[in-house]
């Protein structure tokens, strides 16, 4: 990749551009950056049309896996079919983690019919809708609410393997042991995260989980997120072994009061403080950031 950083995938990032069209938005970032977007399944806008916006970027898609099987490989086959260069399927998020900011402003935009185009767009998906019922937004939100969480075991793997020739990485992963059996699994690359800390309030930091993730990975591409908010937050996720850094909320923030315009500087100024760090601090490549360059506290 041309750059250490990654877009996160994130739900319903449409709803934060003020067109309501925010995953075009991070698409046409990623176009002006180079930094790569992982677009989410929940997307205000088909996967088709924002793979279009990714220019030379490479992009990759986020899989809520659903219950329905034809429905996922469905999904899977259109984002191979567009162009993303591979395929996140996320862990840990089958069922929603207790959210009180969430509750207390009923904040649940999938269940109004929000940012369901990739759904509203997929023939598997319109086909299990009731007859005449296909541009009904009860029916719709309806037959979502039924597919959405798969609880997916390692018995699961070898089909979702099987699904594409893309690369496959699996997300959500931060205990060695899961990423030795999904590595035996035939997966391409590990993404250690903890969803952000909105699933499991109190959990552990995914960034004291990345050492061991990495030391199992043993080689494989190990992507990281979860809590980076600044250039020396990057510069130690990749000092602990991660081969590319994402981040969330900081361009979800630079989306809502900018636009495109807004996550572009967000991104740079990432970069920018980066590259400042490690120059200020004598590593002059990512190869130098090795673990020795961090010290410990106990």
């Amino acid at each position: 990749l041309d750059s250490p950083l990654f877009m996160c995938p994130i739900g319903v990032i449409g709803l934060c551009g003020q067109d309501g069209h925010g995953d075009l938005a991070t698409a046409r970032a990623a176009a002006r950056t180079g930094v790569p977007m992982v677009a989410s399944t929940l997307s205000a806008d088909p996967m088709e049309d924002v793979a279009k916006e990714f220019g030379d970027t490479p992009g990759f898609f986020q899989l809520y896996t659903p219950t329905d099987r034809d429905l996922a490989e469905s999904l899977v086959s259109r984002a191979e079919a567009a162009g993303f260069k591979g395929i996140v399927v996320t862990m840990d998020t089958w069922v929603t983690g207790w959210r009180p900011r969430d509750l207390s402003t009923g904040n649940f935009p999938q269940l109004r019919g929000h940012c369901l185009s990739n759904y509203t767009s997929d023939p598997v998906f319109r086909s299990r809708l009731p007859q005449g019922r296909a541009d009904d937004t009860q029916a719709v939100v309806m037959q979502f609410a039924s597919v959405f969480g798969n609880p997916l075991t390692w018995d699961d793997l070898p089909w979702l393997r099987s699904l594409t020739n893309l690369p496959l990485i699996v997300k959500g992963l931060c205990h060695p042991e899961d990423v030795r059996r999904a590595k035996d699994g035939g997966v391409d690359g590990i993404y250690c995260s903890n969803h952000g800390g909105r699933q499991a309030n109190g959990g552990l930091a995914a960034i004291d989980a990345l050492p061991d993730v990495v030391e199992a990975a043993d080689g494989l591409p190990v992507l990281f997120d979860s809590g980076v908010r600044s250039g020396a937050d990057v510069v130690k996720a990749l000092a602990l072994g991660a081969t590319a850094v994402g981040i969330g909320r900081p361009y979800a923030y630079g989306l809502a009061l900018g636009g495109v315009d807004g996550i572009v500087h967000v991104l740079r100024s990432l970069l920018a403080e980066t590259d400042l760090i490690m120059a200020v601090d004598g590593y002059p490549t990512l190869a130098d950031l090795t673990p020795q360059t961090l010290r410990r506290r106990h």
